[in-house]
């Protein structure tokens, strides 16, 4: 059994695009990156948007790609957490034992963003799946 990467399109693959940072990606913009995607679980939006009026950003291309996906991440997230709001009620509302474990489906967006903040941590540009293709398709990122 290889330890090969995951084939290209997999769900939660970590690909660096062309010009990706590697090693000389500074632990500052590392910690930044991450910190992009965890900040949105306590104050959601705040960090992401000092990044991309900074001049550090503007010179760190990974700096930009992880303040750009967390803000994209975040707006997925809402639009999640209205479904989910949708679903939890009608679900309880049919089967009220049910609320019991429905309440976990809250918490998928916050494991998400500590997930790619971790992966920022790491160094890695991580794909979010449609989210990463989406930001591309209109040249975001």
């Amino acid at each position: 059994m290889s330890n090969s990467a995951p084939p290209p399109g997999e769900p939660f693959q970590v690909e660096e695009p062309a010009g990706a940072p590697g090693p000389f990606t500074s632990e500052n913009e590392k910690l930044l990156g991450g910190l992009a995607y965890v900040s949105q679980i306590f104050v959601p939006a705040v960090l992401p948007v000092v990044l991309l009026l900074s001049r550090e950003t503007q010179n760190s291309r990974f700096l930009r790609y992880h303040a750009v996906q967390s803000i994209a991440l975040l707006v997925a997230s809402v639009v999640y957490y209205l479904a989910a709001t949708v679903a939890y009620a009608l679900l309880s509302a049919i089967a009220p034992f049910l609320g019991c474990i429905l309440w976990l489906l809250f918490l998928v967006p916050t494991a998400a963003m500590g997930y790619y903040g971790y992966l920022a941590f790491r160094g890695a540009y991580a794909q979010v799946p449609w989210v990463t293709e989406f930001l591309r398709k209109n040249a975001w990122l």
